[in-house]
C-alpha cells in the first residue's frame, strides 16, 4: 500500500489510501475510519504521519472529527450554515470540492418593470444579466443567473464570472458586502434546467433566491441560484 521508494510523501499516500475507501464506499458517510493507532500499525508509520494524513482530509472536508470519539467520514454533498452569508465558492472549499464555473451569458439589458422588482434600480437602468452553471467535481451542481446592478459595479469582464463574483466585489471593487435575503424553496426541474444541470425533467431542484446588500444598504444583485437537488442539501444550525 506504501512505496518507500516513491517521490509522494508517505502522508500523501496515506490520504490517497483513505480517499480511495471514501470513494469506492467502502468507508460511508458517518463511518469512523480505523483509529490513528491501526493507521500506525497498518502502514508502520509514525503518529506524526498519520496526524498529518488525516488533518489534510480534515481540511479538504473529506473526514470530520468528533472529540473523545474518533474520526468520520464526512457527507461532502452536504453544507453547514451558522447565520453567516457565504459564496458558493466558499461553500464548495468547505466540503472539499474542486469548482469552475461555464459562463453561459454574459449581456448588459435595460431593467424592465418585473427586474425591478427583483433588484433596486429604475426601469430602464442598466443591468448585468448574467447565467453560468457551477460544476464540482466535474458534476454540474448550480445554474444561476444574475441580475447585477451596473450602476454600482460598471462594465465587469466576462473571466471574472469564471470564480468568485463575491471574491470580485470583495477584493477586486473594494465593495463592503453586509447580508443577504434568501427564498428557498423546492422545485422540479424543467427540460431547459434538467438539460443544464444534465440531470432529468421533474427531478428535484433547490431553488435559493437570494438578494445581497452592502453596507450602505443599497441592493447589489439578485440570483436565482438552481441546484441539484440529489447533490446539494443544507444544514443550517440555529440557536436560541
Amino acid at each position: 500500500m506504501i512505496d518507500r521508494n516513491s517521490r509522494l510523501p508517505i502522508y500523501s499516500q496515506i490520504e490517497d489510501w483513505i480517499k480511495d475507501k471514501i470513494l469506492n464506499n467502502d468507508f460511508k458517510v458517518d463511518d469512523m475510519i480505523p483509529s490513528e493507532r491501526e493507521l500506525m500499525n497498518l502502514f508502520s508509520v509514525s503518529r506524526h504521519t498519520i496526524r498529518q494524513a488525516i488533518g489534510n482530509l480534515v481540511n479538504d472536508g473529506y473526514l470530520y472529527r468528533m472529540s473523545g470519539k474518533g474520526t468520520f467520514v464526512k457527507d461532502r454533498h452536504l453544507i453547514y450554515k451558522e447565520n453567516k452569508y457565504t459564496s458558493f465558492t466558499e461553500d464548495m472549499k468547505q466540503i472539499g470540492k474542486k469548482l469552475y464555473s461555464k459562463v453561459i451569458s454574459c449581456e448588459t439589458i435595460n431593467a424592465t418593470k418585473k427586474t425591478t422588482n427583483k433588484l433596486s434600480v429604475n426601469e430602464n437602468s442598466q443591468v448585468i444579466r448574467v447565467s453560468r452553471i457551477r460544476i464540482a467535481d466535474e458534476i454540474p451542481l448550480a445554474y444561476e443567473i444574475f441580475y447585477i446592478s451596473k450602476d454600482i459595479t460598471g462594465e465587469i469582464d466576462e473571466k471574472y464570472f469564471e470564480g468568485s463574483i463575491i471574491d470580485y466585489y470583495e477584493n477586486v471593487l473594494n465593495l463592503k458586502l453586509d447580508y443577504a435575503m434568501e427564498t428557498i424553496e423546492s422545485i422540479e426541474a424543467d427540460a431547459h434546467t434538467a438539460r443544464i444541470l444534465e440531470s432529468h425533467e421533474g427531478s428535484p431542484i433547490l431553488l435559493i433566491k437570494s438578494k445581497l446588500y452592502m453596507e450602505n444598504g443599497k441592493q447589489l444583485h439578485y440570483v436565482k441560484n438552481y441546484f441539484r437537488g440529489d447533490k446539494y442539501r443544507v444544514n443550517i444550525r440555529l440557536k436560541r
